[in-house]
This record gives C-alpha cells, sequence and structure tokens, in this order.
C-alpha cells in the first residue's frame, strides 16, 4: 500500500494545479464554517423585523451540536472533492500515464487500489479540516466545555467521511468509464444536479430514497436549531445504519463496477 501511495504522491505532489485547487476547496470550507453562523443570524434578525414571531438567534458553534451542524454544511461542497478527483482521474487516461504505469510493472489491480487510496486519503483529509474546525469553534463558542458534551455528538464526523468518501467513488466510477475530462465532469455535474432529482422526483418516495445521492444525503439529516423548533420541526439527530449500510454498499458497487471495466478496457 505505502508504495502505491509513494507512486501517487510523486505525481500530485509536483503538480501545481493540483495544490492550488486543492487549497482553494479547503479554504472555502474554512471560510464558509467562520462565516455561516454570523450570516444566518443577520438573515433571520432581517427577516424577524416584519415577523409577528420573535426570530431568536441561535449559535451553529456550540458543544456538542457544532460537530452536527459542521458536517451537514460541508455535504453541500462534496461536488467539489469529487471534481478534483475526476480531473486528476481523467489526467491518467489523457496524459497516458495509467499505459507508462502498467508497462513499468504496475498492475490494473494496483492502479484501481492507488486512487482507490487517494479517494480515501482525499477524503480524510477534508474529513480532518471538518474535524478541527469544527473543534476549534465549539472550544471558543461553549460556555462551559466537559469531556462528554465534546464527544457528544462527534458519530456526525465519521458520517461526513463516509458521504464523501461514497460521493467520491462515484465521481471514480465516472472517470474511469468516462476518461475524458470535460466530459466526466459533465456527466458528474449532470447526473448530480439533473439526472437524480428527476429520476427522484418521477419515483415514489420509497424507490427514490434508494438512490446513490439520495443515499449519501440521508446520512446527515437538517440539524435541529432553535428556529426549527420554534415552528415545531423536528429532524432526525443520529445516523441511521440502514444509510451507513448503503453507502458502503454503493461503495462496493463503485468499485466492482471499475474493477470490472479495467480489466476489459483498453488503457
Amino acid at each position: 500500500m505505502f508504495r502505491l501511495i509513494k507512486i501517487d504522491f510523486r505525481k500530485y505532489f509536483y503538480n501545481r494545479s493540483f495544490w492550488i485547487l486543492t487549497a482553494l476547496y479547503l479554504l472555502l470550507i474554512v471560510l464558509v464554517f467562520a462565516g455561516s453562523e454570523g450570516f444566518i443570524n443577520k438573515i433571520m434578525t432581517n427577516a424577524g423585523k416584519n415577523s409577528p414571531i420573535a426570530i431568536p438567534g441561535f449559535s451553529l458553534y456550540s458543544f456538542p451540536f457544532v460537530w452536527h451542524n459542521l458536517a451537514f454544511l460541508a455535504g453541500f461542497f462534496k461536488i467539489f472533492p469529487a471534481l478534483i478527483v475526476v480531473i486528476f482521474v481523467t489526467n491518467e487516461f489523457s496524459y497516458k500515464t495509467i499505459r507508462q504505469n502498467v508497462m513499468s510493472g504496475l498492475s490494473r489491480n494496483e492502479f484501481l487500489f492507488s486512487k482507490v487510496i487517494f479517494v480515501f486519503l482525499f477524503s480524510l483529509i477534508s474529513t480532518l479540516v471538518l474535524f478541527f474546525s469544527a473543534l476549534f469553534l465549539g472550544l471558543t463558542h461553549t460556555d462551559m466545555v466537559s469531556v462528554g458534551l465534546v464527544f457528544d455528538k462527534m458519530f456526525f464526523v465519521a458520517a461526513y467521511f463516509l458521504e464523501l468518501f461514497t460521493f467520491s467513488m462515484l465521481a471514480l466510477m465516472i472517470a474511469f468509464l468516462v476518461k475524458k475530462q470535460g466530459l466526466a465532469i459533465g456527466v458528474l455535474a449532470l447526473y448530480f444536479y439533473v439526472i437524480e432529482p428527476l429520476v427522484a422526483y418521477k419515483l415514489p418516495d420509497y424507490v427514490s430514497q434508494y438512490l446513490p445521492v439520495k443515499v449519501m444525503g440521508h446520512l446527515i439529516d437538517i440539524p435541529n436549531s432553535s428556529l426549527m423548533k420554534l415552528f415545531g420541526v423536528n429532524f432526525r439527530e443520529y445516523v441511521s445504519l440502514q444509510d451507513v449500510v448503503l453507502c458502503m454498499a454503493y461503495s462496493v458497487l463503485f468499485f466492482v463496477v471499475i474493477y470490472w471495466f479495467l480489466k476489459r478496457s483498453d488503457i
């Protein structure tokens, strides 16, 4: 495994575009985390001026709710790491580096595993950014901090990792199947924003809830805030085991499809 990591690291270490895109994505996430509370409360304050009901402000950052809040927010930006995966995997085909790797002794299976490891590590780095951001914001916005309070609801961080990894595996599958960078980006965006939402709209809810992106979105439900409670709305505050199993199953399915296609395709 370390050999595969070393091979891929050499490819990306000297690639300025990779580091620029990664830095921009991580910077975007951190800025969103840091500015969300003020932005949301400002909107609520403006909306409350003409409202007969006083709309309370609330904190996104206090423990233990910060884990759920930031994991939910981060889920809206999972398209960006997925695009990075697509760009740099399709480059392997465009620049024939996959062919060079195989000719140099790397098997197709090893090449595939190196990309899965890349997806895993990129998802892990994004999750660590979420973890440390939430930890810092929680510690600086919670009056009475205790160990139990900090660790409560931290499972949402693991749920975010699974959501991001599964979606990135979907992007990886599209990259391997399509091979062309621009087309692969278009297919991913089209599926995410148009195709699955349209299919889900046409299907009954008990069927559409099992579509890939739907399953990933179910992992982390909308956080319960004081505003939600004011209107009597309650959302799920736990991660469903069914959603975890389905995400894992989809990750395996995407891997199997890539494996089957790579075995039979011309590189």
